[in-house]
């Protein structure tokens, strides 16, 4: 049997013990929470400064802008893509960074501090509209499919609305989505009317013809 004095010791150090496991489960599900509560709206563009902050550095945030290749600087990570990115997709991939090669636990906040004023870039649209154009996108403000087909002063007789394509290049690979515009227009299906990217490209189908 243990005496007093033997056993006051190991209830101290169980208890240490599972003090220390406890808050260890607290950081990791609070890095993720933090990592859920940040903005996942906006897409990150080219001249963007972001204000960034590892909370366990315990130090203030420091800013970091889009460079022309989409990228940031992070310490301790070095380059990281953003460019169409949300500020939550992009901490949750930094916090990934971190944790497997510096951090044992790391709760990553950004957020965007100023927004660039230059144009993200372009999408075209072609095939059977008004006006085959080019149309550059504006700062800080969406354009959809609906408002890019306007802009080109809308469809040709000719046009098939219901398999408008909208050609994006990702990762390397051009991914057609092909739209029932009908949907959009008579049954207000707005949320098949796409935000557009820039490189995006739209393209109209001429309709066949039966005689």
């Amino acid at each position: 049997m243990f005496s007093k004095s033997l056993l006051l010791p190991l209830i101290a150090v169980a208890f240490i013990s599972l003090g220390s496991t406890g808050r260890s489960q607290t950081v990791s599900t609070g890095s993720t929470k933090a990592t859920n509560q940040l903005d996942d709206t906006t897409l990150l563009r080219v001249g963007d400064i972001l204000s960034y902050r590892v909370l366990e550095d315990d130090e203030s945030p420091v800013m970091l802008t889009v460079n022309d290749s989409g990228q940031i600087q992070v310490p301790y990570l070095g380059s990281v893509t953003v460019l169409n990115k949300t500020p939550r997709m992009v901490a949750a991939e930094i916090r990934q960074g971190l944790e497997s090669s510096v951090y044992r636990k790391a709760t990553v906040f950004i957020s965007v501090e100023t927004k660039s004023g230059r144009s993200p870039g372009r999408v075209f649209i072609t095939g059977e509209v008004n006006h085959q154009i080019s149309v550059e996108l504006r700062p800080n403000q969406e354009m959809t499919l609906m408002q890019a087909i306007v802009e080109a002063g809308g469809f040709s007789d000719f046009a098939n609305k219901r398999k408008v394509r909208v050609i994006r290049k990702a990762a390397g690979a051009t991914k057609p989505t092909v739209v029932d515009v009908t949907k959009i227009i008579n049954q207000g299906r707005t949320d098949l009317d796409i935000a557009l990217q820039p490189g995006d490209v739209i393209l109209v189908p001429v309709r066949l013809i039966n005689f």
